[in-house]
């Protein structure tokens, strides 16, 4: 995160820096156009001196003297900018040349071509020295002494300019973000005091007429529009708090009603069941000495009758022995253990080999691990599954029943499945309903109480269970153990 700086230093900086920037490019224009000016009539100034010491070697040429030409080229020493002037004669030959005390190995061997123009830093001027014909060639070399001098001054003049410029742009930068940045700070410290303590009664000053001025109204607008709305808010909330707290009273007194309730209901259910029990005994019983002492007399019909009493007779008790069962669950304590669920199904199929004996299954048992569970609870669970799978599969003459596990959003979901009678799918949530029944007792026995055992057990386990089928294709039941189960 970039260091935070005051909007007061911000400003100072954007116009000190635009000041100096906009300098810059002044002076620099400047300074570049005088370098190129002076170059340019500098070079206008050699190529005259040389265009007359051209004129005045003419005789010294034609005559071939050398000591003419040598006085000619000394002319050169008001000149303080030559550095060098050689004269050659018509063959490209050194005729002379200034100063006499050059070393000769140092002279350009070859001038040509004739030019004027700058190099290396240097004015280099090649004039044809001739009248009617070509004589020779002068060749002249010029320093740029006077350009640096003039940039020198230049330099010391742009340093006392530049920084007369920064303090009169600090001095006006001064005047000109106190007036600027007052009112904004001035708005922010209402809009610091505003965050810190939530007052939303302070408002802004406003102190100038232009967009800061609108910016200050339309921020005091914005607070009392804040403050309007906190204060509904507020009472909102102290109305929401007081029905919060209401609800929850409700909440907790229904509750505790609720519980009540079950409790009497399962124990209400308990009871009638329990006295239910000897009265069927004796209507069995009693049913059971007539059929065998008197069935010779009595006439094919109340044979039939008899028949259907003992059978109904059976069904109740088997009835109230699941109501039993499920009353008890609804009391029971769960006793949690590490059960490895393989084993288990092992012991119940055991116990099942009886009521299977007379059926071809394949029995397909996957790895299901162990999991955190009353184990009489759970044995029960698989033992209404597998019972119920077993029962629709009576049509096949193969019967197939899988159980496994599969894992998904990290929970573990078992599954009982099976290739019977299956069901429409559309009813599935009648299926862990006390006495719901989604096929005629006719074709298939059961009290309709045996899964919605299940499904109390494995709420009671805080897990959950659901099915899926289809008509004819068989069903599968899942369910998972809740937070336990690992």
């Amino acid at each position: 995160m970039q260091p935070r700086h005051s909007i007061r230093l911000k400003l100072r900086r954007i116009l000190l820096l635009t000041s100096v920037a906009v300098l810059f490019l002044a002076v620099a224009t400047l300074v570049t156009y005088e370098i190129f000016a002076f170059r340019r009539s500098h070079l206008e100034v050699v190529s005259s001196v040389a265009q007359v010491l051209a004129d005045n070697a003419t005789s010294s040429l034609s005559f071939d003297d050398q000591n003419d030409a040598a006085k000619v080229l000394s002319t050169l020493r008001s000149e303080k900018t030559v550095r060098l002037a050689v004269l050659y004669d018509a063959n490209g030959k050194i005729f002379a040349y200034y100063p006499a005390s050059t070393q000769r190995s140092m002279l350009p061997a070859n001038p040509s071509p004739d030019r004027a123009k700058s190099q290396d830093g240097l004015l280099i001027v090649v004039k044809p020295v001739k009248e009617q014909t070509r004589f020779g060639t002068l060749y002249l070399e010029s320093d740029l002494t006077p350009l640096y001098a003039r940039l020198q001054v230049y330099g010391a003049i742009v340093l006392v300019v530049l920084g007369c410029s920064v303090l009169l742009a600090f001095l006006l930068s001064l005047w000109a973000q106190k007036r600027i940045t007052a009112p904004i700070l001035a708005l922010a410290e209402v809009a610091s005091a505003v965050s810190e303590r939530k007052d939303y009664s302070v408002r802004a000053q406003k102190e100038t007429d232009d967009e800061i001025g609108s910016l200050t109204e339309a921020f005091n607008e914005m607070l009392m529009q804040i403050s309007v709305r906190d204060a509904a808010l507020q009472q909102s909330s102290e109305n929401l708090r007081q029905a919060h707290a209401e609800l929850e009273r409700r909440v907790e007194s229904r509750t505790a009603e609720l519980a009540e309730s079950n409790r009497e209901l399962e124990a209400f259910t308990y009871s009638v069941s329990h006295d239910l029990r000897a009265p069927l005994r004796h209507i069995n019983a009693y049913a059971q000495m007539l059929e065998e002492e008197y069935a010779k007399t009595l006439n094919a019909e109340a044979q039939k009758y008899l028949a259907r009493i003992r059978a109904g007779a059976k069904n109740m008790g088997m009835l109230v022995d699941d109501l039993l069962n499920l009353a008890r669950i609804g009391r029971q304590e769960l006793t949690f253990q590490t059960v490895p669920l393989n084993q288990l199904l092992d012991d119940l199929l055991g116990d099942m080999k009886q009521e299977t004996a007379a059926r071809t299954i394949d029995w397909r048992i996957e790895d299901l691990g162990s999991a955190q569970c009353d184990p009489g609870l759970i044995k029960q669970v698989f033992a209404n599954l597998l019972s119920n799978a077993i029962k629709y599969t009576r049509p096949r003459s193969v019967a197939t029943i899988w159980v496994g596990r599969k894992e998904e959003k990290g929970q573990t979901i078992y599954f009982v499945r099976d290739n019977g009678v299956g069901f429409n799918v559309k009813y599935a949530a009648k299926l862990f309903g006390v006495f719901q029944r989604l096929h005629r007792a006719e074709d298939f026995e059961g009290t309709g109480v045996g899964l919605a055992t299940v499904e109390r057990i494995i709420r009671k386990h805080g897990g959950r269970i659901w099915a899926e089928a289809e008509l004819d294709k068989g069903a599968t039941f899942y369910f998972t153990l809740g937070h336990r189960k690992f």
